[in-house]
Formats: structure tokens, C-alpha cells, sequence
């Protein structure tokens, strides 16, 4: 397991909670990290929404049915679920929040679209 990952409130802006964010990022590093997320989404056709999100000010949106193929949905329910929120809830704030956190994490790594992260 992955050591947990601060991240200040004020790079998040007021719309989700610092929480939720550390959360989420530590969400994001299970599940691959930045490049493993984006490798999987590549994989599944969603390339451009994933590249969209690394060092662009256009951040394409990804959808619940996208969310799903990702994570799997056992694995958003039991994220949900230790967050104490309802799936549908987790996944419209994951859906806000993922492009913002990994465009965060790309950055703090050096990594951009173009980087040989696939």
C-alpha cells in the first residue's frame, strides 16, 4: 500500500473538501497512479479525455459510464462506501474532481501528454 498523499485544500479551490481529495488521490495511486490511470484509460478508447487533463486548460469531461469501466463498479461502491457517500454521489464528485487531481499529480511529476508515460 501506497503511503497517503497531503493535499492542501487550496490547490482544490471550495468546491470539495481537502478530505475528499486525499481521498481521491490516494484512489488515483492505488489504482496505478497517474500513468497506470492513463494507460488504462488509453486502453479503453478514452485517451483523449485522459490527455485532456494533463497540462490543458480544457479538461474534457468523463462520464459515469467511463468512471465504471475504470475502476469497476465494486470498487467505486467500496470507495463510496468508506467515504460514507451514496455510489451515484461519489461518482458525479469523482467525476469533477478526477481530471483536476490528476492534472495536479502530472504536473508535481513532470508529466505532460507527451511525456512516454504509455
Amino acid at each position: 500500500m501506497k503511503p497517503s498523499t497531503h493535499v492542501p485544500k487550496s490547490l482544490w479551490g471550495q468546491s470539495t473538501t481537502e478530505e475528499f481529495c486525499t481521498a481521491v488521490v490516494d484512489f488515483v495511486q492505488r489504482h496505478g497512479a497517474v500513468s497506470g490511470i492513463v494507460k488504462r484509460m488509453e486502453q479503453l478508447g478514452h485517451g483523449a479525455v485522459a490527455r485532456s487533463w494533463l497540462g490543458n486548460d480544457v479538461n474534457i469531461p468523463i462520464f459515469s459510464e467511463q468512471l465504471h469501466a475504470l475502476f469497476g463498479t465494486s470498487a467505486l461502491r467500496a470507495f463510496a462506501a468508506r467515504l460514507g457517500l451514496q455510489p451515484r454521489d461519489l461518482v458525479r464528485r469523482l467525476s469533477q474532481t478526477l481530471p483536476q487531481i490528476l492534472n495536479r499529480l502530472a504536473s508535481s511529476q513532470g508529466l505532460t501528454p507527451s511525456a512516454s508515460m504509455y
